[in-house]
């Protein structure tokens, strides 16, 4: 068997991302324990703070009390300034279900809030909707549209949806316009990213 060189072992690790390595991207998070989700999500908290970034986190309403206590003891005042957490129930419900123009709109207002300062921003948004199921060319058109801001920003944003509420259409359609693949335990290069 013919070993490798340390050239092409360095080729491999460079393309092998890491969360807290990525400084931008699009990230489609796919995610089926909750512990995993919540450990993931202080992790991106926490590169967040070390590189003086301000962070939009958009959950739903039964995880925000159990995150902001975390978040009080994890941090120091002076950063829990730099974290904006705000209901996904505004953002995925408030304009019907999964209305594109008005989750824009929310999502442009509260990040003209955090970029006062001009720092980097990071978002990461647990992604809901009201109905058995969204349509699949109405979400990859929100997703494709936030995937051009994300770009253009240069900003890192996380999407995590539960695997639960994913059928193997919408999973496609997200692998389809998000450059990034997560799961629980592995972070890839999407191969069936299209840049819209």
């Amino acid at each position: 068997m013919k070993s490798k060189s340390i050239l092409e072992v360095r080729k491999i690790t460079a393309f092998t991302p890491s969360l807290e390595s990525l400084r931008k991207g699009h990230i489609y998070y796919r995610f089926k324990d909750t512990d995993a989700y919540l450990n993931r999500l202080f992790s991106f908290i926490n590169v967040g703070i070390e590189n003086g970034d301000c962070i939009l986190i958009i959950e739903s309403m039964k995880n925000i009390p159990n995150i902001e206590s975390e978040i009080s003891k994890r941090f120091h005042r002076d950063h829990q300034a730099s974290i904006r957490i705000v209901n996904n129930f505004d953002y995925y419900f408030s304009g019907g279900d999964f209305h594109t123009k008005t989750i824009l709109g929310h999502f442009e207002k509260d990040l003209t809030l955090l970029t006062k300062d001009n720092r980097s921003i990071r978002t990461w948004a647990h992604v809901e909707w009201a109905s058995d199921e969204p349509d699949a060319e109405q979400l990859r058109e929100y997703e494709a549209t936030a995937d051009d801001f994300v770009a253009r920003e240069g900003m890192v944003s996380v999407c995590a949806y539960s695997h639960k509420s994913l059928s193997p259409i919408l999973h496609t359609a997200l692998e389809e316009v998000h450059k990034y693949v997560m799961t629980d335990d592995s972070l890839s290069i999407s191969n069936t990213y299209k840049k819209p």
